[in-house]
């Protein structure tokens, strides 16, 4: 009698089939993700990163011109002695940039329009962790010093 060798298969195609069709779903899920799909995002993860303003002027009094990015819409007039607190929207944690530019007048002109005196604009970015605001440009009298680390501009 010849030695005859029989294998016995430990897989089934059932088997095979079923872990074939969990890759395929684990892959899909994977590469064809679309986040935001429907414009909604996930609260969680949502914050804000505050810039303070602070007008320490006698003479000048800054009304809001312009804004672009997350920034919320702040006060319409920036008097001498009142401060503003402008805020950076994240969506995650990707860096957001956003420019805010106001126009600077003489506190004391109270003429319908009164006198322009020149622009200052400002610089917002960061991420849910850090946060700098830089001067971008300023066609006005009015000196601005920054406050370090407390990411804060004075109007002086």
């Amino acid at each position: 009698m010849i030695n005859e060798f029989t294998h016995i298969s430990s897989y089934s195609n059932v088997g095979i089939i079923l872990v074939l069709f969990i890759l395929l779903a684990i892959v899909t899920s994977i590469f064809c993700y679309i986040p935001d799909e429907k414009g909604e995002r996930d609260v969680s993860i949502q914050s804000t990163y505050d810039f303070g303003l602070y007008n320490a002027s006698t003479l000048y009094r800054l009304r809001f011109y312009t804004r672009t990015g997350q920034i919320n819409f702040p006060e319409l007039n920036l008097y001498p002695g009142e401060k503003e607190v402008l805020k950076l929207r994240f969506n995650g944690f990707e860096q957001q940039v956003g420019t805010i530019t106001y126009r600077v007048y003489y506190n004391a002109d109270k003429s319908t329009p009164p006198s322009m005196l020149g622009e200052i604009s400002y610089q917002l970015e960061g991420t849910p962790a850090l946060g700098l605001i830089k001067l971008l440009r300023n066609t006005s009298p009015a000196r601005t010093l920054s406050n370090g680390l407390k990411s804060e501009y004075i109007l002086d």
